[in-house]
This record gives C-alpha cells, structure tokens and sequence, in this order.
C-alpha cells in the first residue's frame, strides 16, 4: 500500500490525465452521432437523386437512355405528334381524291427545340406523313427548321422555313384545331410554309402583334427562287376589347394581313385555278405572273363560347392570261364552338365558302361542318369527330362524309 505523500503526489497527475481524456472525448463524436450524420447525408443524396431523375424524365426501368445536348444550350426539349385518321361516306370537297373509306396518318412529326443564352431559339421538325393525298410511298420532309433571335419582345428575328403570317387559320397550330380539317378557301388562298426570314413582335402590353417578311415564295422545302423577286408577307392582329360580359371573361380580336408576289414558274397550284404555263394538253398547274393577296379575320371568346370568321382574297394576273389576263378567288368561313363540358367535351359548327374564279358563275364549294372534340388530357390527347356536308357547284346532290381522328402530343 502507498503512503499517503505518495498518493498526495499522484492525485495532481490523476486529474490532469482525466481532464485530457475528458476534453479529448467531448471533441470527438460519439457513435450514434456518426451514425445520424451519415443518415442525413444519404437521405440528402437520395433526394436529390429523385429531383434530377423527375428533371430528366427517367422512372428507373432497364434500358432507358438520357438525351443531353450535343452543344452548349441550357434547354433542350424533343417532341412529336401523332394524329391517326380515318374518313368515310362520299368523296367530298377536291382535297379528297377518291369516294374510297380509308384509315391513314395524317401528321407524324417529330422536332426539337432549344435555346440558347445569347438569347436566341431554335426548331428543328421532321413530317413523316403530311397530306390528305392517297400516297403510296410516305417520305419524311421538313416542316420547321428555323432561329430565331428573341432579345426584345416587340421585334423578333427568325430566319428559316416557318409558317408565313397570312391567314389565321393557317398560322393556327395543326394539333389544336377545333376542326379535323382547315376550310378549302384557307388550304387554297394561303401560301403556308416558305423558306425566308421575318421580323415579328408583341406591343401596348401584348395587346398589338405585328409580323412581316420576305420569302423565296417558291414553297415549302425548295431552296430554289424562281426569279429575283421575293414574296412580300405581312399581319396586323390585336385585341379590341376584353373584360367581362355575362359574369364571363371576355375578348374581341381582330387582325388583317396581306401578300405581293411576282412569280416565274412558282410552285404547283391547285386545278380549280385553270394555270397552264405551256398551253394545249393537260393542264400543268404552273402560275407565272403576280398575285396580290388580303384578308380579315376576327375571333370572340366569351367563356364557354368561341366564334371564328374570315374572308380572304386573291386576285391573279398571269402572264400568258390563261385563264384570264386577270382574275379573283376568295371565300369565307365562320366557326362557332361551345364546351358542353368544360375543358373536356367541345361542340363545334362551321361552314366555308371557296370560289377559285369569280368570273365563271356557279364555280363555288360550300362545306357545313358539324363537329364534338374530346379532350382526354388537353391537346396532348383527344379524339375528334367531324360530319361533313359538301355542296359542289354542279353536282345536283351534296356529299355527305365523316372523318375520325385520335391525336397523341409527347
């Protein structure tokens, strides 16, 4: 046994040693602290892990494949759409070619669009089936292929193959049409796609919306100009009033757009025209000479309720004067819509008016259109039914026809 000087010597080192292992064990976490660390840190991971996968569309089955850009733009988004058709009943307006009942893709489009810091966008969309013709071989062609530069609202510059402002209905997006299909006169009377550039923008509060452009006017998918003439093209729209009506948001809209264009051997035309660049035989369909084009449009949106109506008109000075040395087309349409279902079962009724030559008499195709569209998921799913009563100047009796159509947007 130690003595008790021993012991009063040893006590001083006792306590600086158990003060050490004290502060060296309050410095130094324990077990289940570790632990708790470790299970936040991984619950942290775990969710992010799920915000990226959600961000990037990956559910975690075998086989998927992430798609990144190829350059340095900060969004990229790659889509398509799918309109699955069938018409049946009598042969109809001269867009059909047969009375035969078919079932066909109408649109098969598949696009990307991106942008850029430098505040430009782009986008790229291929059609692998695009016409109401009985084809038998399917291609894929261009629809839009564009940039378009957007640092200022009130002008934007796009440079490309895009769809030119002249008609409503022809500037309205294919998969939300309220009918299957557009009205003869704006198949007939508009210019749709050309390869040019455009400047367009928004004003008074997005209130005014203008755009104009200059194109080849050759038409879609040609990098030819028949000439060294451009096809001049240029919309006004904007809206005349909104506010309330009947406890209803509501809005009245109004635009106006017009075409110039000097034409050697332009892209083919429609038959009813009569076009004949080289006479005797059949008609080639080949216009050379001018056209001036003009058309009004107005739209009324009163909450459950739409109504559309436009007038266009074309008037044509061919070059060898066949059919005339001068001559007018031009037709109207008028579209009245109501949801028996909101957002989710629409009723539709149109009628359109076209006559390709306002000198021959009794030359003119009417159409009614009585139509239901139901909206599964919106635009991105919906099915369309549309009867369709065709009268042609003529014909002592009406064509009756229907056409169906199952539309998916991804």
């Amino acid at each position: 046994m130690r003595s008790l000087p021993q012991l009063n010597r040893i006590r001083p080192i006792l306590a600086v040693s158990v003060a050490l292992f004290a502060l060296r064990a309050g410095a130094q976490p324990s077990m289940e602290e570790r632990l708790q660390k470790l299970e936040g840190q991984v619950s942290a991971l775990q969710t992010e892990n799920a915000d990226l996968r959600k961000a990037l569309g990956v559910d975690g089955r075998t086989g998927q494949t992430v798609v990144v850009p190829g350059g340095r733009e900060p969004t990229l988004a790659i889509g398509g759409l799918v309109q699955a058709q069938g018409d049946f009943g009598e042969k109809g307006d001269s867009r059909f070619a047969t009375a035969n009942d078919r079932f066909y893709l109408r649109r098969v489009r598949l696009n990307a669009t991106g942008r850029f810091l430098e505040e430009f966008d782009f986008r790229v969309e291929l059609d692998l089936s695009n016409s109401l013709a009985e084809t038998a071989a399917l291609r894929a062609q261009l629809t839009d292929a564009y940039i378009n530069w957007n640092r200022y609202d009130f002008a934007n510059l796009k440079f490309g193959q895009f769809k030119t402002p002249f008609g409503y209905e022809q500037l309205y997006s294919d998969p939300k049409l309220l009918t299957i299909e557009r009205s003869l006169v704006n198949d007939r009377l508009t210019v749709g796609r050309q390869i040019g550039t455009q400047v367009s923008g928004d004003l008074l509060d997005k209130r005014l919306s203008y755009a104009a452009g200059v194109f080849n006017g050759t038409g879609v998918n040609t990098s030819a100009n028949d000439n060294n003439q451009f096809m001049w093209v240029g919309r006004v729209a904007g809206t005349a009033w909104q506010g309330r009506v009947l406890d209803e948001d509501t809005r009245w809209s109004l635009g106006v757009n017009a075409l110039t264009s000097k034409d050697t051997a332009a892209a083919s035309q429609p038959t009813e025209f009569g076009f004949d660049v080289v006479p005797g035989g059949a008609k080639d369909n080949i216009f050379t000479g001018s056209r001036l084009g003009e058309g009004v449009d107005t739209q009324l949106h009163l909450g459950r309720l739409d109504l559309w109506a436009e007038y266009l008109r074309t008037r044509f000075r061919p070059t060898d004067q066949i059919p005339y040395a001068t001559f007018a087309s031009d037709g109207w349409d008028a579209q009245l819509s109501f949801f028996l279902v909101p957002k989710e079962l629409q009723s539709v009724l149109k009628y359109d008016t076209f006559d390709p030559d306002l000198k021959v008499s009794a030359n003119s195709t009417s159409t009614w259109t009585l139509g239901l569209n139901w909206f599964l998921k919106g635009d991105d799913l919906k099915v369309q039914l549309d009867y369709l009563r065709t009268h042609v100047d003529g014909q002592a009796a009406h064509d009756d026809k229907i056409l169906v159509r199952i539309q998916t947007i991804f």
